[in-house]
C-alpha cells in the first residue's frame, strides 16, 4: 500500500499492493500483470475471563489485470487456531481454510475504485458456511502532499450463515520515508446495529526492487470485553505476462 499508490497510472514503476495494512488502494495491477501477495499472521484474542484464542494464519492473494482498469483476484486463507476455555477444560483446536474468495475490481476514475467479491464454500470442516457470501468495497485515494496520501475504504460483508450484513471502514495514512521505505498508520473497524468495533495498526513496506515488496505490520484493538493483538509479515511479487501489449511494458 506504499508510495506507488500516489501514481496516477494503473501500472506503476514500483509494485503496488494492499500490504501492509487493512486498506485497499484505488489502483489496479494493469493489463497482463500477474501479482502475488502472501503473508503470515499471528494474533491473539482475549476477554475479561480466562478465555483466549491464539491463531496462526497464512494468506495468499493472486491478482491479474484483464484490462488496464479492470482486474480479477482470488484470496485464500489457512488458519490454525487454539481456543483456551479455562484452566479446568481442554483447549479446542481448529484448522483449515477459513477464506476462499473470488473478486473483481474496476477503476471508476484516477482516485476511486469499486470491488465486489464472493466468499465460496470451499473451506475446511471447522469453518463451513451455509451459503456463498457476497461482499463489496469502495476505495478512494487522496493526496496529502508530495510524499503522503490518505486511503479510505467503505464496504459491507455477509458471513454466509444469515442475511445480516456487517459494514466496515478503513482510514489509512501512507508516508514515503525514503525512495524504497514507506510507513502506514490506520484506523479501521466493523459495525452492525448493535455497535462498532475499532482497531488500529502501523506498518512498514520496503521495495527490494520495483517488482518485489516485503512488509511488516502490527495492530491492536480494545472492544469490551475483548482485547486483540496481531503481528503480520509478508512478501509481494509481480510479473509481466505475454498478455500485456509491448507498448504498455
Amino acid at each position: 500500500m506504499c508510495l506507488p499508490f500516489l501514481s496516477q497510472g494503473q501500472y506503476s514503476e514500483s509494485i503496488a499492493t494492499a500490504r501492509p495494512g487493512a486498506a485497499n488502494g484505488a489502483g489496479t495491477v494493469g493489463k497482463g500483470i500477474l501479482q502475488f501477495q502472501a503473508g503470515i499472521q499471528f494474533d491473539n484474542l482475549t476477554d475479561t475471563s480466562d478465555w483466549y484464542i491464539n491463531n496462526v494464519s497464512e494468506n495468499l492473494v493472486v491478482r491479474f489485470g484483464i484490462r488496464e482498469r479492470f482486474e480479477i483476484s482470488a484470496v485464500i486463507n489457512h488458519i490454525n487456531s487454539i481456543e483456551y476455555l479455562s484452566d479446568s477444560e481442554e483447549s479446542i483446536v481448529r484448522n483449515g481454510l477459513n477464506t476462499s474468495l473470488i473478486r473483481a475490481r474496476t477503476k471508476i476514475n484516477d482516485n476511486m475504485a469499486f470491488q465486489v467479491g464472493i466468499e465460496t464454500r470451499l473451506r475446511g470442516n471447522d469453518y463451513q458456511i451455509r451459503y456463498i457470501a457476497p461482499r463489496f468495497r469502495l476505495m478512494y485515494n487522496t493526496k496529502l502532499g508530495r510524499n503522503s496520501s490518505l486511503t479510505t475504504n467503505l464496504g459491507g460483508v455477509w458471513n454466509g450463515n444469515d442475511s445480516k450484513p456487517r459494514g466496515f471502514y478503513v482510514f489509512s495514512y501512507s508516508l514515503s520515508l525514503t525512495n524504497n521505505l514507506s510507513f502506514i498508520a490506520e484506523s479501521y473497524g466493523d459495525f452492525v446495529r448493535s455497535g462498532i468495533n475499532n482497531y488500529f495498526d502501523i506498518g512498514l513496506g520496503y521495495n527490494i526492487s520495483k517488482d518485489l515488496l516485503i512488509d511488516l505490520n502490527g495492530g491492536w484493538g480494545e472492544n469490551y470485553p475483548y482485547k486483540s493483538y496481531f503481528l503480520t509479515a509478508g512478501i509481494s511479487y509481480r510479473l509481466i505476462t505475454r498478455f500485456r501489449p509491448d507498448e504498455m511494458k
